[in-house]
């Protein structure tokens, strides 16, 4: 089975001052240890005599060429699942112990990082050369494939610090003030063009090596034999030396050729009138491009009146476009286009007129859409405010994971109470306030809870609980953490409408918590029981909402190990959301897992602890199996709906035998394929229903004539 693996994330190391030197090198490609040691070690190899000076010379070139490309690496770090690449050193990921912070003598700040390994095999990196992005970036990455891994309190601290920035917000009373991003492609566009910049500053002193060959050859060549009185005749005998000479020559030459070519194309280029107007339509369209993005306004106001968008520049506000509290009648989430991205997402003010008031989501950082949020609940107390809309402008859950298990381990091993929480106790600082027991498992219980924090509808949550045992040595309580740990980073980095929101998570009596957004609906397997097996039309739609799921999962690199009807819960607007990710995994390349999930839905290599993302594509298969037939499948067997019940769609039955294929060869590659074959079943059902009823008025027309 293909192994895989998530792509490999470059980074860039190094500040401006390391790439100048990079330059440098280029130009003379000798260290400065060099410059003494080079003509010693010529001034030997001449006495010896024989090859001796070849040899040397060649080494000693080598030598040279080596530190330059060792410093060219050294400008990116390079991570995938399992590695670190710098320079020509290969790490581990599963070899860290932790990353520490180190400080030179009299500074009250750290100068550097070390990523430290259990073979002494330590990277050490300037904190001058990351920028503190990648940083958060690169401890995310270690954090999430090496869930072992002890960071350094003060450099979460470090990197707040140097990531925060004067923030143009004024709140008053009566007036509040929120940057709006609404130019974020020109700063991508930048970020693009400094990120190409990095790439050409690496690549850019390779042909400087190249071009400038002759120069530091020739230098090189009169250091090694600067120590002896004829050293033109000692340099003419070296045969690498005569080699060189001469290709560098020829390159020069044959670069001095190409060169003239472009000049003269670009000449003839010119010359041309139809060029020269297609040319300038295209720069005239890019014009007017940019300058559209650079009036887009980018600061939001709220005061007592309403909501303005306007464009700032220096002291001067120009207004773009204004809503009036009084204008507002709902407020709700708004996607533009079928195709549109994520950063398309808007929100959207209904008037009291109809007529729609925009916000870019995007153009707002996630702490000022809850500042946003607020005012308009305070100013505008009967807007209707969509459930998903609430969520989305909710600020997230900052606080380190990591850091809560670490307490959590040093408290004292004494519970306050073993009994279950009952409904009216609340805990978290009285946040969470539970209003009953909603399921009980073998770790724990899930509970249905209202946040007090919040003063809407929308307050209900669920709390999934997690018992920590008390005795026994450290390893058993953090193993148990890690497991929750490892379901809430799961959560935060798989943001889909498709998928179970994570609101909070906390540690409190020796029990661990994950609040989620409640979802109001029944599990598929309840719809199911009582409303019996449903029909195709409806298993088609729920199918096309599980591969949407499915695709975001595999994208992400997660397989979910348990993808049944009891964990996919059909809310009251017919959309499906997965919860319970427990039991799901991180792809590792090689990885053997425990066996988990429900028999009837677990493929022949989960059974052997090996799940892929084409396991999850089998107990889809299983869960559709399960919906047209009210039946759990034959656990390790290929499920076909048609033999229950012969009356059953062909091409949902073809896609069920499919995906349930015991080889894994003979099965769905991705969850892109088998919504292929369900849009293609229903277009192809679409133009059957055309071809009937064509038929049935042409029929219909034959008696008419008859009848006449």
């Amino acid at each position: 089975m293909a192994k895989q693996t998530h792509a490999v994330q470059t980074i860039s190391y190094g500040d401006i001052a390391a790439h100048l030197f990079l330059w440098q090198k280029a130009f003379l490609v000798v260290p400065i240890w060099g410059l003494v040691a080079i003509p010693i070690v010529g001034f030997l190899c001449r006495a010896i005599g024989g090859v001796a000076p070849e040899l040397g010379y060649g080494v000693m070139l080598c030598l040279c060429l080596n530190y330059f490309f060792v410093d060219l690496l050294k400008r990116k770090i390079r991570v995938d699942d399992d590695y670190i690449y710098f320079g020509y050193r290969v790490i581990p990921i599963r070899s860290l112990t932790g990353i520490d912070v180190n400080y030179k003598k009299g500074k009250l700040l750290p100068s550097s990082i070390t990523a430290k390994t259990e073979n002494g095999n330590d990277l050490k990196l300037s904190l001058q050369g990351i920028s503190e992005k990648n940083i958060t970036a690169l401890l995310k990455h270690l954090e999430v494939r090496n869930s072992n891994l002890v960071t350094a309190p003060v450099l979460n601290t470090l990197i707040k610090c140097r990531h925060s920035k004067k923030k143009m917000l004024l709140e008053t009373a009566d007036r509040m003030q929120l940057p709006y991003h609404s130019k974020k492609i020109i700063g991508e566009s930048l970020e693009v063009f400094k990120q190409s910049a990095y790439q050409w500053i690496r690549v850019g002193p390779v042909i400087a090596c190249i071009v400038f060959g002759p120069m530091w050859i020739g230098f090189f060549s009169n250091l090694y034999t600067s120590l002896n009185p004829n050293s033109w005749q000692q340099l003419q005998s070296i045969g690498l030396h005569q080699f060189l000479q001469k290709f560098f020559e020829a390159l020069s030459r044959w670069l001095a050729n190409e060169v003239g070519k472009a000049s003269l194309a670009a000449e003839n280029f010119s010359n041309n009138p139809i060029s020269m107007v297609i040319a300038g339509g295209a720069i005239l369209a890019l014009v007017v491009y940019v300058l559209r993005i650079a009036f887009r306004p980018n600061l939001l106001v709220t005061d007592k009146l309403g909501i303005q968008l306007l464009l700032r520049l220096g002291s001067t506000n120009i207004p773009v476009k204004k809503i009036a509290w009084s204008q507002i009648q709902s407020a709700g989430l708004f996607k533009p286009g079928n195709n549109a991205g994520s950063q398309t997402w808007k929100i959207r003010l209904t008037k009291t007129d109809g007529k729609p008031f925009d916000i870019d989501l995007s153009a707002l950082m996630h702490d000022d859409r809850s500042l946003l949020l607020k005012r308009m609940e305070k100013m505008v107390p009967d807007c209707q405010i969509d459930y998903e809309l609430s969520q989305s402008m909710r600020p997230h859950a900052a606080h380190s994971y990591t850091e809560i298990w670490l307490q959590s381990l040093s408290q004292a091993p004494e519970r306050k109470t073993l009994e279950p929480l009952q409904p009216g106790q609340t805990i978290c600082d009285n946040r969470y306030e539970v209003m009953r027991s909603i399921g009980v498992g073998g770790q724990g219980t899930a509970y249905l809870c209202r946040d007090l924090s919040l003063k809407d509808e929308s307050n209900t949550v669920v709390l999934k609980e997690t018992i920590i045992p008390v005795f026994g040595d450290d390893s058993i309580r953090r193993k148990s953490l890690e497991s929750v740990e490892k379901e809430s980073r799961l959560l935060q980095s798989l943001d889909s409408p498709g998928i179970v929101k994570l609101m909070d998570h906390f540690v409190e009596d020796h029990r661990a918590y994950l609040v989620l957004e409640h979802i109001d609906g029944s599990s598929l397997r309840d719809v199911v029981q009582n409303q019996g097996p449903l029909g195709g039309e409806q298993t088609h739609d729920l199918a096309l909402q599980m591969c949407d799921i499915l695709k975001v999962l595999h994208a992400n690199g997660v397989v979910h190990r348990d993808f049944t009807p009891d964990n996919l819960i059909l809310n009251s607007k017919g959309k499906l959301k997965l919860i319970d990710f427990n039991v799901a995994q991180q792809l590792q390349g090689g990885a053997t897992g425990t066996i988990v999930g429900k028999h009837a839905y677990l493929p022949p290599e989960q059974f052997r602890g090996k799940a892929t993302s084409q396991s999850d594509l089998y107990a889809f298969g299983a869960t559709l199996f399960f919906l047209l037939t009210g039946r759990d499948p034959e656990p390790i067997s290929q499920s076909t709906p048609q033999e229950v019940n012969d009356q059953i769609d062909e091409r949902l039955n073809d896609i069920v035998k499919r995906s349930t294929a015991l080889q894994t060869n003979n099965r769905y590659k991705s969850a892109e394929e088998i919504e292929a074959d369900l849009l293609a079943s229903d277009k192809s059902e679409t133009s059957e229903k055309r071809e009937t009823i064509t038929t049935s008025t042409s029929a219909q027309k034959i008696k008419v004539v008859e009848h006449g």
